[in-house]
């Protein structure tokens, strides 16, 4: 039997009730968006969806609607979150395997999952500050082990202390992702040998995130990561729309160690930066300067005495 801890779940896709670019949806047609469309091909307005979102415990998932901002853990589209469980409805009759490219693996319809339990991932100043206490103390037990017992006491309860209040933490930053409904535009070919997609739009039942296992650069911007895998570098026109990239993708990882490249840097390329950088710094210090100016005669201006 396939491992547990991957499932596909599968949105439950029926007609939608507009008649602009509708289309009767049967089991073929479910089959071969399952089976044959990624996110790109399934829009609702300009954000993606997963027809068949296969998921893992500790999958990275990114999350794609603001109807959740206000929640008591809020997030938004371009959240990023870590998959925790998966809890199905019991006696899910659409739950059992199916063969995925080749591979043995879980499947249900989404109808038949009661929810997503998802952790957010990006840690908080006050987090990263706690597990640097725990870890210090520790390595303090680990090494100091001629003190008296007092103070070895005194440490295991600070470390037992610390690991209760981090997790108070952790579980706060909790939220289920329940199946929600939604109207995308689908595009595919409607058999194996068709020559032009056909589009339509359907209703689609399905867990609102998208798989973030592998990410953008943009996506990575003001994040630090301790591994990070490079498979490929701009070319032609992006190459030249993204000047210096490499250095924006390269400092978001912290480590040398960290560093896995797929396609080696072309070192023959100039990472000068461009004249139009050197105009807008020069702009911009020029402001910066009029600025302090202005606001250092307008300090000077002001009557001490009456205030």
């Amino acid at each position: 039997m396939p491992p547990t801890h991957t499932i596909v779940i599968e949105a439950n896709i029926t007609s939608s009730n507009t008649k602009k670019n509708n289309r009767k949806i049967n089991s073929h047609l479910c089959q071969r968006i399952w089976t044959t469309c990624g996110d790109a091909n399934a829009l609702v307005g300009h954000k993606h969806i997963e027809p068949a979102l296969c998921l893992y415990m500790g999958a990275i998932v990114m999350c794609i609607d603001n109807k959740h901002l206000k929640d008591k853990v809020p997030r938004g589209n371009g959240t990023v979150c870590q998959v925790m469980k998966i809890k199905l409805k019991q006696d899910a009759p659409s739950h059992k395997w199916k063969n995925f490219y080749g591979r043995k693996v879980w499947t249900v319809n989404a109808k038949d999952v009661e929810y997503v339990e998802c952790e957010h991932v990006h840690k908080t100043a006050r987090m990263l500050q706690l597990e640097t206490q725990i870890k210090n103390w520790t390595n303090q037990l680990e090494h100091d082990k001629q003190q008296n017992q007092t103070d070895l006491d005194k440490i295991k309860f600070n470390i037992s202390k610390t690991k209760t209040l981090l997790s108070t933490i952790t579980n706060d930053r909790k939220f289920k992702l329940e199946p929600e409904i939604c109207l995308p535009k689908i595009s595919i070919k409607q058999f194996s040998y068709s020559t032009k997609p056909i589009e339509f739009q359907c209703k689609m039942k399905q867990i609102q995130v998208n798989r973030n296992d592998a990410t953008t650069g943009h996506k990575l911007q003001g994040i630090s990561k301790d591994v990070i895998i490079i498979t490929s570098w701009p070319t032609g026109g992006l190459a030249a729309m993204f000047k210096n990239w490499e250095y924006v993708v390269l400092s978001r990882v912290r480590t040398l160690s960290g560093l896995f490249l797929i396609k080696p840097i072309d070192m023959d390329k100039s990472f000068k930066p461009s004249e139009e950088l050197k105009k807008y710094m020069e702009r911009a210090r020029q402001k910066e300067s009029n600025l302090m100016e202005q606001r250092k005669v307008a300090i000077s201006n002001i009557n001490w005495s009456q205030t």
